[in-house]
């Protein structure tokens, strides 16, 4: 006998089957109704527990209503009796014409003796009854006689949404029988992932919400992605892609070609409108007046094709979607169509809701319709701004029609490709942009029209770092000879167009490259005064100012920024320029302030660019006020964010700060196999200087010193953008530690004018590092430069202690500490020493940097050995100031020591004269204050 749990969803039901079979079998007679919508698995359920019974040699007799006029009474019992001589009985019943009540009485002694026959049989009998919405009366009538009778378990079922006036009356006399009736439910999410194990995940929603979980519809629609070989997610878009099963095409044509005409137009309607329909809809598309139009939709409900839906007492809708497109599709294509125009009409004068572009793209037959539905879909995409997946769906959609002309195409085309760059699907939208050049390059355009495609082409997509640009740069270039050409009055198209090659090119080939073109481009768009392309110009100035110089003229350029009426992402760029400006000049209140209006704009503009752009400065500010989990928690967002804009240098950018951040917490190993991953890194000299400083701090010495040969080679030919200034830093860093003069002698000097600044860089800054001079020490202590190397660390510690910077704050004491311990011109300043040092201490443990924290107390017990050899107590003498210290008498110290305790009354009175002190009781307070005296 096989298991109750072999049906999906179906074990409730199965278990009660089962246990009304075995009371069958014990002499109990049950009769069990399996109500549902077509499709719901009543006909699975049933052969299923006649499964059950022959396994359990329990007879299985079965019969079929018949929807046909000339169906005999009684035809399923015919079916079901076939052999047996209960059948004979019933073929004597009387069928002409007589007296009703004789008649009656012949019916009755039939039917008694039918179910004593069934009855007869030691060990019991299954009836399944198929199909009851389509049975006579007379079969009712039997099945509610056989009801209960000993040894007779008869199973029947209806579809729930068919309840002619004979099936309710058929029910009610059952129901008094006693009857018992299971409604099967539609499976849950779950279940349909069960059946759909084998496809993607991501299409079980879809499955459920398109099927409504009804389990005939969930099967094919699996059965029909398998055939697809489909194992991908499912596109955007709420349809169905691959059509309606012919199951569900057939039955939904059969349910409704029993509806009245009014009903059967109401289902349309509701169908033509989207699947959510009332009295508004029916008066546009079927012209039903109100009290027609309930009575259809009440119909329609009875028969199981529309559900209330809503507060509102006419809204009703489809159970599921996929009923909803059989209906649709099942209209003829004159009805269909003229339906569309209608619900498009109706919906643009405001008498129905809905949404005109659905029933424009539906209606398309001719290039007048057409235009009109190309000219809603971007309407459309512009006013969906923010949402972009639903932009793009709509423009696609109308791409997908037949005919539509080259210069539209294009517009559809780029119209996309800023929705897809706004949600950060940066190549997606490059392929776009590429598509449109391409066909603005062929025959069908004229040379303005071809001009102005190529030049938006190559707007598109901006911002962004890496490989993205070597497209961008192809794209203006295509661009810029076509509007010499064919536009060279349009000073503002121009001026965009070469703001944004000098943006890719930079990128690509290097800024120094570059010649005039920026300030042509700034020339040409303060010329036309467009916002837009003084937008773009201003993004190629703030890339040419963005070395350590240019840190004023970014200022204006970001207040110029933040003024422009347009586009939106304007005051995006201007925000982040000033958080460059303020890191490179140490205010990071000030940069904390323009981070809570980077928050702003961010939610505003919902682009995942900005989101990446909020946390990594957030994290950036994180790390620099020594708030180290803070900061890794906000690069963990800022990455998430930076995974979906496409932009591969987003990625870099935090492989530099969490290398930043690691060497700050000293697991610095953890990003040797990252570095070593980062190919496309390779070829930047900033990426150099990072890997080499990283490098030293976990001890391997020979690749930090080859880190150091590669920059070395460059640095005098290094282009002064923003990256030049973190390279140079990270340079002298990394001199200092591998004792190289020549390369800390060249910092010191290329860095001394920006002594003031902190480490930042001017275009999207990575981090900001700590001041300036912290790096102009590090250059002067690898030159052999000691007095200047403490003057600079001394400068840093200043400038760090203002700006909150504890990290770098704690580095430059510590390393001030170890010059001030070793200095051979005036002697160690021990004092001096062992305050930054004990500070430094304090701050490296409170913020968690171990490797700083080591040196500092490593830095303390030299201060502490210099300071016992400055006093000069013998080591004897230091035991015994120890022990002093701990409160020990001079017996207990004469004990330990083997001494006698006038040798210790000795030494206490050289130690105390040593140490200055006049009792014994307060050298436990010098050694708290000066370290032991060990």
């Amino acid at each position: 006998m096989p298991h109750v749990d072999t049906l999906v969803g179906r074990t409730a039901e199965m278990t009660a089957l089962a246990a009304a079979l075995d009371a069958v079998r014990g002499g109990v007679g049950a009769t069990v109704l399996l109500a549902g919508e077509p499709g719901i698995g009543k006909t699975t359920l049933a052969a299923a527990v006649a499964g059950l019974a022959r396994a359990a040699d329990v007879p299985v007799l079965t019969g079929r209503a018949d929807p046909g006029v000339g169906t005999p009474p009684l035809w399923p019992w015919w079916q079901a009796l076939h052999g047996r001589p209960e059948h004979d009985v019933l073929a004597a019943l009387p069928t002409a014409d007589g007296d009703p009540a004789a008649l009656l009485g012949h019916r009755l002694r039939a039917f008694e003796a039918v179910a004593r026959g069934l009855a007869d049989r030691p060990g019991g009998v299954l009836v399944v009854l198929e199909d009851l919405h389509w049975a006579d009366e007379a079969t009712l009538a039997l099945l509610a006689h056989l009801t209960g009778r000993p040894g007779v378990l008869a199973v029947a079922t209806y579809r729930s949404t068919e309840r002619t006036p004979v099936l309710r009356s058929g029910l009610v006399a059952l129901d008094r029988a006693g009857a018992r009736r299971l409604d099967l439910a539609a499976w849950t999410g779950t279940e349909v992932a069960a059946v759909a194990a084998d496809v993607h995940p991501g299409w079980h929603p879809v499955l459920l919400r398109t099927s409504g979980g009804v389990p005939l519809h969930v099967r094919e629609l699996t059965a029909s992605l398998r055939a697809a070989g489909i194992a991908a997610d499912p596109p955007a878009g709420p349809g169905w892609p691959l059509g309606v099963p012919a199951s569900l095409a057939d039955i939904t044509a059969d349910r409704l070609a029993r509806l009245s005409p009014a009903a059967r137009d109401a289902v349309g309607a509701a169908a033509i409108a989207g699947g959510d329909a009332g009295c508004a809809e029916l008066a546009a598309l079927c012209g039903h007046d109100t009290d027609t139009a309930l009575a259809a939709l009440d119909e329609a409900v009875a028969a199981g094709l529309l559900v209330a839906a809503g507060p509102a007492p006419d809204r009703h809708t489809f159970p599921h979607a996929l009923l909803r497109d059989a209906v649709h599709e099942g209209l003829p294509a004159a009805r269909r169509l003229a339906g569309h125009r209608a619900a498009a009409a109706a919906v643009a004068a405001g008498a129905m809701g809905g949404d005109v572009v659905t029933h424009l793209l539906a209606c398309v037959t001719d290039a007048a319709g057409r235009a009109a539905a190309v000219g809603a879909c971007l309407d459309a995409a512009a006013a969906a701004r923010a949402t972009p997946d639903r932009a793009v769906a709509v423009l696609d959609a109308a791409l997908a029609l037949p005919g539509v002309p080259v210069a539209d195409r294009c517009a559809l085309q780029l119209a996309a490709a800023e929705a897809e760059f706004a949600a950060g699907l940066a190549e997606a939208a490059l392929a776009r942009c590429t598509a449109v050049a391409d066909l603005a390059e062929g025959p069908d355009l004229g040379g303005a029209e071809r001009a102005d495609a190529l030049a938006r082409a190559s707007l598109v997509v901006r911002g962004l770092g890496g490989a993205v640009n070597a497209t961008v740069l192809d794209l203006a270039r295509r661009a810029l000879p076509q509007l010499a050409a064919h536009a060279p009055d349009d000073d503002a198209t121009r001026a965009r167009v070469l703001a944004q090659h000098t943006l890719a090119a930079a990128e690509v080939i290097g800024f120094d490259e570059l010649g005039d073109d920026p300030a042509e481009a700034f020339r040409l768009a303060e010329r036309s005064g467009d916002p837009l392309a003084l937008f773009d110009t201003l993004r190629a100035r703030q890339h040419a100012a963005s070395g350590p110089d240019g840190v004023a003229e970014r200022l204006d350029i970001a207040r110029r920024m933040a003024e422009l009426p347009r586009p939106p992402d304007a005051p995006l760029w201007g925000t982040l320029w000033r958080i460059d400006a303020a890191f490179q000049l140490g205010r990071v209140a000030v940069a904390e302030t323009e981070l809570a209006r980077l928050a702003v704009v961010a939610d505003r503009l919902g682009w995942p660019l900005a989101h990446w752009h909020r946390h990594r400065v957030a994290a950036a500010i994180a790390l620099l006020q020594g708030r180290l989990g803070e900061c890794e928690r906000q690069a963990d967002t800022a990455l998430d964010w930076a995974r979906r804009t496409e932009d591969a240098s987003a990625i870099a950018i935090d492989g530099a700060l969490r290398a930043e951040l690691r060497r700050l917490q000293g697991r610095s190993a953890e990003m040797v196999p990252v570095f070593a991953a980062s190919h496309a890194a390779e070829s930047l000299p900033i990426f150099w200087s990072a890997v080499g400083v990283a490098q030293l701090a976990v001890g391997d010495e020979p690749a930090a010193r080859s880190r150091l040969a590669q920059i070395a080679a460059v640095l005098p030919d290094l282009s002064r953008d923003g990256r030049w200034l973190p390279t140079v830093c990270d340079a002298a860093e990394l001199a200092a530690g591998l004792g190289d003069a020549d390369v800390g002698l060249w910092c010191h000097d290329a860095l001394t004018p920006y002594a003031g600044y902190f480490v930042a860089g001017g275009s999207g800054s990575v981090r900001c590092d700590g001041s300036v001079s912290r790096a102009l020490g590090h250059a002067a202590d690898a030159a052999g430069l000691t007095d200047a190397a403490r003057r600079h660390f001394a400068d840093a510690l200043a400038a760090e202690d203002r700006a909150g910077a504890l990290p770098y704050r704690t580095l430059s004491e510590l390393r001030l500490a170890e010059l001030l311990l070793t200095d051979r011109s005036a002697g160690p300043d021990l004092d001096t020493a062992a305050a930054h040092a004990t500070r430094a201490a304090a701050t490296a443990r409170r913020i968690g940097m171990p490797d700083a924290l080591r040196r500092a107390d490593a830095a303390l017990a030299a201060i502490t050995r210099a300071r016992s050899e400055r006093i000069g107590l013998t080591p004897r003498e230091r035991e015994i100031a120890a022990m002093l210290a701990e409160g020990r008498t001079n017996r207990d110290i004469a004990t330990q020591l083997v001494l006698s305790e006038r040798t210790v009354e000795t030494h206490v009175a050289n130690v105390l004269g040593k140490l200055g002190l006049a009792r014994r009781a307060q050298v436990a307070g010098w050694v708290a204050e000066h370290g032991p005296a060990r």
